[in-house]
């Protein structure tokens, strides 16, 4: 009996870890929706639609809602880090996605003069650090991080689920 419990022990730490994960990225995904929603609707409503939804997602990690759920929250996580990969490859389009507005190709943002009155430019200093994990020449930040994390996390709970069954 004891051993049961603490298999039960482990699968909820590592479910409750699992879930953490995942509500990390959805709140970072949420706090990009201020910045691009005004700039790029269609960009502004997937952060806000992908980050409610991964900070729902904790519920049926948690509660072990089953096999299919698993495999959405698996594919729709891979989608979300595939989507962000096809950016940084320039594979995705550009523009605002939703139409109505000016997309990224047409809109000349106003240019503000670099540089002080006599025409020298400020000195600008070493670039300041990026948050990430560096693998060649991709920069994979926190957001990504968390993602890719949930993903293994979640992979090996439902292997921990599957055993024990």
């Amino acid at each position: 009996m004891s051993q049961t419990f603490s298999k039960d022990r482990k699968i909820l730490i590592f479910s409750l870890v699992t879930a953490a994960a995942t509500v990390i990225a959805g709140i970072m995904h949420l706090q990009m929706v201020p910045g691009n929603i005004s700039r790029n609707t269609g960009e502004g409503i997937l952060f806000l639609v992908g980050g409610l939804v991964q900070i729902f997602w904790a519920v049926p990690v948690v509660k072990r809602w089953g096999k299919v759920w698993q495999i959405i929250g698996l594919v729709g996580t891979g989608a979300f880090i595939l989507m962000w990969y096809l950016d940084r490859l320039h594979l995705m389009p550009e523009g605002n996605i939703l139409g109505g507005g000016q997309g990224a190709q047409e809109h000349t943002p106003r240019e503000f003069p670099r540089g002080n009155m006599t025409g020298g430019e400020f000195p600008r200093g070493p670039r300041p650090p990026q948050l990430g994990l560096q693998i060649g020449k991709i920069l994979f930040p926190p957001i990504e991080l968390f993602q890719i994390a949930f993903i293994g996390l979640y992979a090996c709970l439902a292997k921990m689920i599957s055993k024990r069954q």
